[in-house]
Order: C-alpha cells, then sequence, then structure tokens
C-alpha cells in the first residue's frame, strides 16, 4: 500500500495474514466474499489490538478498556423509534449480547472489589466492604453490593476459593454466585474442610451451567442441606440440625416482607403448637356493625363469619405471641397462651428424657432437647412411664413469676453462664433442680440463661449451686 505505515501499525504488519489481492480481483468480489475478506481484515485488527493490550500495563488495560467499554455502550445505545428499526433476529442477539456483557462487567466488578477488600480499602475509612462499595458506586443496590461482599467473604477460605475464581473468570454471574456464597457459609460451620471444599465444587458447578435456572440452582442448593441432614451421625444430627437453624427475609413488594424460617424439630414443633393453637382458631362471630357487641343469641344483631384464611389466622397467633413476650420480657402474659402438649418418656433413675418426644400433632422432638423445651413456658411436658402411662402434668407454678423474674435479673444481671454477657430481657429463668426431678420454683434455685446457654445446658446436662447471691456453674 502506498505511503509510510498505511499497513502498518506500531511496526507490524497488519496485513501478514490476508492473501495479497489486486484491484481487479476486489472488483470482481461478490458481496459474500467481500464481507468475509473484511472479516479477515477485522481479526486481523483485533489479534493485533489484543496482543498490544496484553502487553501493557494492568492499570492501563483496566482503565482503557472499561473506557473502551463506555464508549461502544454509549454507541449502541438506541431510542425507542430507532429500536423499533432493529429485525428480530438482530434484537435477540443483542439482548443475548447484553446478557454476557453483564456477567463479565460482574467479574470485573468483583475482581476488582475483591482485591480493594484484601488491601483493606474499606477499613482504612471505617466502612464495611458493602458501605464502601455503595459510596463508591451509587447507583449499585445494596443487594448488588451485598452479593459482591458475600463472593469476597467466602472466596477468602481456600476450601471455597472457587467460587470467586468462577465469577472472576466469567463462567458464574454475581446473583448466582452469591446464592452459593450464603449456602456455602451456612453449612461451613457443619463441614469438615474437604466436604466443603467438595460441596463449593458440586453447587458452583451447577451453577455455571446456562441451561440451569435460579430455581433449580436454589434446588441444589437444598439438596446439599437434605444431603449433610442425611449423612450426619444421629448423635450429630441435633447439633446440625441447630447449627443450619436460619431465618431470612425478601421483601415481595412494597408494604410486604416475606421471611422464611428454618428451625430444629425442638422449636419446629414450639411454632407448630402456636399456628395451630386456639389464638389461630376461627374468632367467634360478632355483630356486623363492628362496634363490639353482644353474639347472637344474646340479643345483639346478625353476626359476621371470620373470614380470615388458616394462613392469616396462623399469622395472627404467631404475632399475637411475639407481642406478647416484646411487650413484657420476662412475664408471663396475663391471658391464656398457646398451649403446646410435650410427651416425653420419663426414665426415673436418672431423672431424664428417656426417649424421642412427640407433640400431639405428631412433630418429632430430639432427646435432647425434650428437657429444654419443657423447661419454657410455651409447652406443657406430660411425663411418660416405660408403658406410656402419664407420670405428672407441667403446672403453671412451674414459671417464674414476674417478681421472681425480676429478682433473678437483679441477682444475676443478665446470663449467668460463665463469660456470657446476654442482658436479662433475653434470658429465661431456668430451674437449676430439673422439674421433673422434684425442683421447685425459687429464686435460689433458679437462674437465667440466654437462649443459647439454656440449650448448652440441657444438652450437656450442666449444674450449678447458689451461694450468697453468686451463681457458679459445674462446666
Amino acid at each position: 500500500m502506498e505511503g509510510s505505515g498505511g499497513g502498518q501499525r506500531g511496526g507490524v504488519d497488519v496485513w501478514a495474514d490476508v492473501e495479497p489481492t489486486t484491484t481487479a480481483e476486489v472488483d470482481g468480489l461478490s458481496a459474500a466474499d467481500y464481507d468475509a475478506l473484511m472479516g479477515e481484515v477485522a481479526e486481523a485488527l483485533g489479534d493485533l489490538h489484543g496482543a498490544e493490550l496484553a502487553s501493557r500495563p494492568a492499570r492501563e488495560r483496566v482503565l482503557d478498556g472499561l473506557g473502551a467499554a463506555r464508549r461502544g455502550l454509549n454507541a449502541a445505545t438506541l431510542g425507542g423509534d430507532e429500536a423499533a428499526t432493529v429485525l428480530d433476529g438482530d434484537l435477540a442477539g443483542a439482548i443475548e449480547s447484553v446478557g454476557e456483557l453483564q456477567t463479565q462487567l460482574g467479574a470485573v466488578g468483583f475482581t476488582l472489589a475483591r482485591e480493594a477488600a484484601l488491601r483493606g480499602l474499606h477499613q482504612d475509612v471505617a466502612m464495611s466492604l458493602v458501605d464502601w462499595l455503595r459510596v463508591r458506586c451509587p447507583w449499585l443496590s445494596t443487594q448488588d453490593a451485598a452479593q459482591i461482599g458475600a463472593i469476597v467473604t467466602v472466596s477468602q477460605s481456600p476450601t471455597t476459593a472457587v467460587i470467586g475464581e468462577a465469577v472472576a473468570e466469567g463462567g458464574v454471574p454475581v446473583h448466582r454466585a452469591a446464592q452459593v456464597a450464603r449456602t456455602m457459609t451456612r453449612l461451613a460451620s457443619s463441614l469438615d474442610p474437604e466436604q466443603q471444599e467438595e460441596y463449593a465444587r458440586i453447587v458452583t458447578a451447577a451453577a455455571a451451567r446456562p441451561d440451569l435456572s435460579d430455581r433449580d440452582l436454589g434446588r441444589v442448593c437444598h439438596r446439599l442441606l437434605e444431603d449433610l441432614l442425611h449423612e450426619t451421625k444421629p448423635k450429630e444430627r441435633e447439633r446440625t440440625a441447630i447449627e443450619l437453624r436460619s431465618i431470612s427475609r425478601r421483601r415481595v413488594g412494597p408494604g410486604l416482607t416475606r421471611f422464611t424460617i428454618d428451625a430444629p424439630d425442638g422449636d419446629a414443633a414450639t411454632i407448630n403448637g402456636v399456628l395451630t393453637s386456639a389464638l389461630a382458631a376461627p374468632a367467634p362471630g360478632r355483630e356486623a356493625r363492628g362496634d363490639g357487641g353482644d353474639d347472637e343469641g344474646s340479643g345483639g344483631g346478625p353476626v359476621e363469619p371470620d373470614t380470615r384464611l388458616p394462613g392469616q389466622r396462623g399469622y395472627d397467633a404467631l404475632m399475637t405471641v411475639i407481642r406478647r413476650g416484646t411487650s413484657n420480657p420476662g412475664a408471663p402474659p396475663s391471658t391464656a397462651r398457646a398451649t403446646v402438649l410435650l410427651t416425653i418418656p420419663f426414665d426415673p433413675e436418672r431423672g431424664t428424657p428417656a426417649g424421642p418426644a412427640s407433640t400431639m400433632a405428631g412433630d418429632y422432638v430430639p432427646p435432647g432437647q425434650a428437657g429444654e423445651l419443657a423447661c419454657s413456658g410455651e409447652l406443657t411436658p406430660v411425663w411418660l412411664t416405660a408403658d406410656g402411662e402419664p407420670l405428672a402434668l407441667g403446672r403453671t407454678a412451674r414459671f417464674a413469676s414476674p417478681a421472681q423474674w425480676k429478682a433473678l435479673a437483679v441477682r444475676d444481671g443478665g446470663c449467668s453462664f460463665p463469660g456470657c454477657s446476654a442482658l436479662p430481657q433475653w434470658s429465661d429463668s431456668h430451674h437449676l433442680d430439673h422439674w421433673a426431678r422434684g425442683g421447685h420454683t425459687d429464686v435460689d434455685r433458679m437462674t437465667l440463661l440466654c437462649g443459647r446457654h439454656h440449650t448448652h445446658v440441657h444438652q450437656r446436662d450442666l449444674t450449678a449451686t447458689v451461694s450468697g447471691g453468686t451463681v457458679t456453674w459445674h462446666v
């Protein structure tokens, strides 16, 4: 070609891979052959630019690459009228390209966020990584920033680093990797390092499959949870279930939030007891005028039936229990509570539950939790002999009165277990002498325990003594 550099760029011959073609041959090319020729030229130029870009420092490549992407997206921006002129096939292809670009952009963003976290840039300004990302990228939603943060956190462990690598390589979109990260974080305490690595590999491979929907990926994550519970030894299953307890919430829409609860069997029995108790029963009909008049048959007007759906009645029952607890923590409610009967096989020699307990609805309760639940004010235990004959029914006198609870709060100052700083309002009264073993509801034979240590004490059957207003645990 004529001119000093018309066929070269930076001293490299850009036509090196293109067969020489005379003007006559070009003039005689068909449209298809001409397009093929121009494609070869573009590919040669692309390879050249790619080689040049790869040889440049990372800082320049990142900034220039993102700048070129921004310019390209600006060029691809269409107005409403322009979009209407795009053919169907081109429109579908463009949408697919947008999806690919979003995954690539997510990979770049995650890689940079991970490096920022490693350098502690967010800590330098006393922020969490999520808040730091939101400050640097105000257009980034809190949910998106939290997803990146979840992946960064789980990727710092060698056993689950495969999740971050899959995102950085562009093989898994951020939102799917975040689901994987949350699953692995939840399971981590119940898995040994080898299991963590294997589970992470399995679920990351599933997240990388484009033919697997987000819902199907959720099923894969749930399958890991089921596998863990089934494979765990029976004696360890209760502890694993407690470790896997969780509650999550998701905004359904303006004014409505969905809560999802994973509860161990013992707690599930309590919740189910509330949802099926008299609190969730249809309310007696009231007068249609809604002024709180007498029921039908007592001189009032026509009766309106309770039109609440079963799910709504269950929700109202649960909120009734929650409001009672938050409005007067530590004191028993003054009105009727939800009644949950718990049948517990009893070993009179040891004074402890002798096997799995169950509710009237047939819900299974592990032996280790039976004694703990029997100590709570939301359940009425029915202790059974080996022949199934009731030994004793729990009495309301076994619950600490409001005055006793206040005395315990003053004496113990909160959870009495060594090293625990839980406040009194987050603690329950506990019988040092088990109620089933003849214990009494007396302040000098009771103490306060937070929920976690209440479970710990019952699972290990720990004892304590009270002397001079001081509770000493024998651990």
